[in-house]
C-alpha cells in the first residue's frame, strides 16, 4: 500500500499514475500493477485484509496463527443440541477409532493373541466388524431398521441421510438411535471381555430402548401428523410431540417501472465455503426476459457469491443503456450491505461497487421470497458447475449461449440477439 504524499502524487483524475522509479519499486516488491484497487476518492484508511469489512479483530488475528486440523467426517452430526454431550463424546471416540479391539492390540503391542470376535465367535475382531458385520450387530441394525422403516448404511453420514424426507423429529430420533446402537455394541463387547457378563439380546434391546427414550427429552422439533411418525414416537415413548402445520402464503413479484430494468439476483453454494455460483435474470417493464447469466466463482462463501452476483449483474446490465435498476433478491444481508454504509461491503469489493454505481441514476433493492426468485436460483445452481478456463459460443435461433473467460470468474450468458 502506498502511503503519505507519494500516494497523493500517484493519483490523477481518479486513476493511478506512477513515475518510473515508483513503478520499478512496486514491481520489485511483487505488486501486480494491473490488478490494483480503483481509487475511490476521500480520505485514506487502513484495511485489515483477513476481515471482509477490513476491520481488525482478535478472532481474525487468531485465525492467522492457529494451526488448523482436518475436520473429522461426521463430527457435525454429533455436536448438536438434540444429542446429549455424553453420547456425543462416546461416539466421538468411535469416530476416531479409539477402541481397544484385538487387531489394534496385536499390531501395537506385538502380542500373539487369537483374534476372534467375542460376540459372534466366527470372524476376526475389528471396530468395523463389531459395529456392522458381526452377526449380533446385524441383528441390532435389522431391529432398528424395522422400527423406523429406514435402512442404515455402513457410513455414519450416509446412514443419517437415509432419513431424508422424514420429519425433523424422526430425523433427530433416527440419529439418536444410530449413536446409541453404535455405542452399546462396543459396551456389550467390553462387558463380555472385562466384566465376564453374558451377551443377552433382550438386555441389549432394553438398554438401547431406555437410552433412546431418555435422550429423546432433548428433541424439540416438529413431527409429521402421519401414522408412521406416530408409531415410531409411540414405540420409544417420546413425550414432546409438536406438529407443524403448513400455512400457504401468497408469493408474487411486481413488474418494474416503465423506465426501470429488473435484475433478479441469487447465489448458490455446494458447501459453505465450497464451489459457488450466481445467477442473474434481466426483465424489462413488460416482464419479458432480456437476458440471463450464470456465474461461477470457484471456491468461496455463499455470502460472497450473493455480493458478487449483484456487482457482476450491474456491470453486465450496463450494455442495455438503462439508468434505473430494480434488484429483487432473497438475501436480506445483501440488501442491508448495499443499501447502507459502504463500509458494510467487503473492502475488496468497494472499488468495483463505487465504479458500477456511477453508471446508474438509481439502484433500488427489494427483498423477496426465495420462491419468487426461482429463475435466478436455477441460473445460480448452474453456475456452481462451471469449470475454469473454457470458451464456448453456440447460437440457437434467437438465443446466444456464450461462455466467457473473465479474470475472476466464468460467465454463462443467455441474451437475445
Amino acid at each position: 500500500m502506498v502511503w503519505g504524499d507519494l500516494c497523493g502524487e500517484s493519483i490523477h483524475n481518479g486513476a493511478w499514475v506512477f513515475t518510473d522509479i515508483v513503478r520499478q519499486d512496486l514491481l520489485a516488491a511483487g505488486v501486480d500493477l494491473n490488478n490494483l484497487s480503483r481509487p475511490m476518492g476521500g480520505d485514506d484508511y487502513i484495511v485489515w485484509k483477513p476481515d471482509y469489512k477490513g476491520r481488525f479483530s482478535v478472532s481474525s488475528a487468531k485465525d492467522l496463527i492457529r494451526q488448523r486440523y482436518p475436520v473429522l467426517e461426521g463430527c457435525n452430526l454429533l455436536w448438536r443440541k438434540s444429542v446429549h454431550l455424553a453420547l456425543a463424546a462416546r461416539n466421538w471416540m468411535l469416530l476416531r477409532g479409539t477402541c481397544a479391539t484385538l487387531d489394534k492390540v496385536k499390531s501395537r503391542f506385538k502380542y500373539q493373541v487369537t483374534n476372534k470376535c467375542f460376540l459372534c465367535n466366527s470372524q476376526e475382531e475389528t471396530l468395523e466388524h463389531i459395529l456392522w458385520y458381526c452377526s449380533f450387530a446385524v441383528r441390532a441394525w435389522n431391529w432398528i431398521s424395522e422400527i423406523f422403516g429406514i435402512q442404515p448404511q455402513q457410513n455414519f453420514i450416509h446412514s443419517y441421510k437415509m432419513a431424508r424426507g422424514r420429519s425433523r423429529m424422526i430425523k433427530d430420533l433416527w440419529l439418536l438411535a444410530i449413536l446409541v446402537v453404535r455405542y452399546e455394541l462396543c459396551m456389550t463387547r467390553n462387558a463380555f471381555i472385562y466384566g465376564n457378563q453374558r451377551v443377552s439380546w433382550l438386555y441389549f434391546q432394553k438398554k438401547v430402548f431406555n437410552q433412546i427414550h431418555e435422550y429423546s427429552i432433548r428433541l424439540t422439533d416438529c413431527m409429521f401428523n402421519t401414522n408412521e411418525d406416530i408409531q415410531v414416537l409411540g414405540f420409544f415413548r417420546v413425550r414432546h410431540r409438536q406438529t407443524k402445520h403448513a400455512i400457504p402464503k401468497e408469493c408474487f413479484w411486481e413488474l418494474p417501472a416503465d423506465n426501470e430494468l429488473m435484475l433478479r439476483c441469487d447465489g448458490a453454494a455446494r458447501g459453505n465455503p465450497g464451489r459457488v455460483g450466481a445467477g442473474v435474470v434481466v426483465r424489462d417493464a413488460n416482464a419479458a426476459v432480456v437476458g440471463a447469466m450464470s456465474v461461477g466463482f470457484g471456491v468461496q462463501t455463499n455470502y460472497l457469491a450473493e455480493l458478487f452476483c449483484v456487482i457482476v449483474g450491474l456491470e453486465w446490465a450496463a450494455k442495455f443503456g438503462v439508468e434505473n435498476i430494480c434488484i429483487p433478491t432473497d438475501s436480506m444481508s445483501v440488501v442491508l450491505a448495499f443499501s447502507g454504509d459502504i463500509l458494510a461491503i467487503p473492502w475488496f469489493l468497494r472499488p468495483r461497487w463505487v465504479t458500477v454505481r456511477a453508471n446508474y441514476s438509481n439502484i433500488r433493492f427489494v427483498h423477496t421470497y426465495r420462491e419468487a426468485n426461482f429463475a435466478a436460483d436455477c441460473m445460480a445452481k448452474r453456475g456452481c458447475f462451471l469449470e475454469e478456463v473454457k470458451v464456448l459460443v453456440t447460437t440457437i435461433g434467437q438465443i446466444l449461449f456464450c461462455l466467457l473467460n473473465f479474470p475472476m470468474y466464468l460467465i454463462f450468458v443467455l441474451t437475445k440477439l
